[in-house]
């Protein structure tokens, strides 16, 4: 009968533990959920151009809803404005998490059965078939480019498109909307690319207007030497890199979280299915996001966060915009100067990688990177754009969308500036949400979003019960060094009671932490908890 009680016991405690989890980590897990749907959406129904106007708007609201979910649960508390608009009967924490962790765990576990079957058979495939067979053109790019540095040869010179597609025997590339592709409502289709490219196989001298052999390289150096190594070992695919990597910041993010829902928060990051399609061959997105994730894991070391910060730069322009969002945190943390001192760092790492390149061809490799602004390429994505591709707006020139993306920016910056006291971590999520206005913002772009979101939220617990027990221990020692003013018992009795109340809130907020309070009270946040 002792085990029965025992095994009863631990579910009632495990239901207990479900009912008491943070409300930010309910609001991260949904933002997970919205994120899946909005994926699913315009995978399934061939978002924007296809599936209509209805299809177009639920698919952008839904990555709306995870933006504002991964922002929101940076928040030690609730926003008033939302607190408020939730009904007084669900304002208990337990009823509200009653009706929503357990479906929200069912989805987690069952797509993270779905997450290990695809990078299990990703990881087979990446390791056996020759040449590889990649879902976006960028990684057949990667991987040559890192075969031309191999074999001596400067990939932002000359152009290798033409090789490249006889090397892999795939016909993958980045559609100009120039002449048969002029008309930016319809994207071509696989025929009408496949007549093109055969069109520039049989003259490469003269390439046709829809097609341009530079966009095989239209990235920082930094994108094909990650592959490097993987090529020189003569393996097959550059997925396998990929999906260590992926592991590695799901790892990382486990770790950073605090102990009473690490498993809870692990299952959540497991759960991005898609986001381990896209590393086991779709894109290469996992590259900046790992590097600017650990930079912000390591943001208490100069040195080391700056370098990360400068590396993820060199893998993709993505990436400038999070370097924005970290330096702002860095200037309402350390001040300008401490701004200067970690861009410094940061941009000396980029020229290290890019430098050989800039001084052999400095011309070339400058064109190269503002390819994805100076080329007219075709409007894509789930945001703005997808709306007005749909019908549901007009479509505008591409100029206009490039003002509202860069005007998004400057709002996101701004907001953030003013916020980051509030919610310092929000700069791990922001970056991305302008893309949402931008002529190009494609859903690949956003499937990894749940571990910047997932990341964001362990680091925010970790600042917010350091501040609860700075302030705990503040109020404190301010009521113990007035005491003496109030010698009589009547005067001294309520001022006892508040500093016992004091110092167990302080405990409360810190039960997972085997350090003691800091002493200072600035933004920044010491590492306080050993696991």
């Amino acid at each position: 009968m002792d085990l029965p009680r025992r095994v009863s016991a631990r579910l009632l405690a495990a239901h207990r533990a479900l009912l008491a989890l943070p409300a930010a980590v309910l609001l991260a897990g949904l933002g997970c959920v919205a994120l899946a749907i909005s994926s699913d959406l315009a995978n399934s129904l061939d978002v924007p151009r296809g599936g209509g106007p209805l299809a177009a708007l639920a698919t952008c609201a839904a990555l709306v809803l995870a933006f504002a979910a991964f922002t929101l649960a940076t928040r030690d508390r609730l926003p008033r404005w939302l607190s408020s608009s939730i009904p007084i009967a669900l304002r208990r924490h337990a009823p509200l998490t009653r009706w929503l962790v357990y479906p929200l765990l069912l989805w987690a576990a069952f797509t993270t059965i779905q997450t290990g079957g695809i990078l299990a058979r990703g990881a087979v495939t990446a390791a056996t078939v020759s040449p590889p067979r990649y879902g976006s053109d960028d990684l057949y790019y990667n991987q040559y480019n890192a075969w031309l540095v191999l074999h001596g040869q400067n990939p932002y010179v000359g152009e290798h498109l033409a090789a490249e597609v006889r090397f892999f025997g795939a016909t993958d590339y980045t559609p100009i909307a120039r002449g048969r592709f002029a008309d930016v409502r319809h994207y071509p289709t696989r025929a009408q690319m496949d007549a093109v490219v055969a069109e520039y196989l049989a003259h490469p001298q003269a390439p046709p207007l829809e097609l341009d052999a530079r966009t095989t390289h239209s990235y920082p150096a930094g994108a094909f030497l990650v592959n490097v190594p993987a090529v020189a070992l003569g393996l097959p695919s550059i997925a396998l890199p990929q999906i260590a990597l992926f592991l590695a910041l799901i790892a990382a993010i486990v770790w950073a979280t605090p102990p009473p829902y690490r498993a809870v928060v692990a299952l959540l990051a497991l759960a991005t299915a898609d986001g381990a399609r896209q590393v086991a061959g779709s894109d290469f997105e996992i590259w900046p996001l790992a590097l600017v994730g650990f930079a912000w894991l390591a943001r208490d070391r100069r040195w080391l966060s700056a370098i990360l910060l400068g590396l993820a730069c060199t893998t993709k322009q993505t990436a400038w915009l999070a370097a924005a969002f970290y330096l702002v945190w860095v200037w309402r943390t350390d001040g300008l100067a401490e701004v200067g001192r970690r861009a410094g760092i940061a941009v000396g790492a980029f020229l290290v990688v890019n430098l050989p390149w800039i001084i052999m061809a400095p011309g070339a490799w400058l064109s190269s990177l503002l390819l994805p602004v100076s080329l007219p390429l075709l409007p894509d994505g789930s945001g703005l754009v997808g709306l007005s591709l749909a019908g549901a707006l007009p479509l505008m020139p591409s100029w206009v969308y490039g003002l509202l993306e860069l005007a998004g920016l400057a709002a996101a910056l701004v907001w953030y500036w003013r916020a980051a006291r509030r919610m310092p971590y929000a700069g791990l999520v922001l970056p991305l949400a302008p893309l949402l206005l931008a002529w190009r913002s494609s859903e690949r772009y956003f499937v990894l979003l749940p571990l910047a979101g997932l990341l964001a939220l362990a680091l925010a617990d970790r600042y917010h019960a350091e501040q609860r027990i700075t302030s705990a221990a503040s109020f404190t020692s301010s009521l113990v060094a007035s005491h003496w003013r109030f010698r009589s018992p009547f005067m001294r009795r309520p001022f006892m009671a508040a500093i016992r109340h004091a110092d167990t809130e302080g405990r409360r907020s810190g039960e997972h932490c085997s350090r003691p309070a800091p002493t200072n009270t600035g933004v920044r946040d010491a590492p306080l908890c050993d696991d």
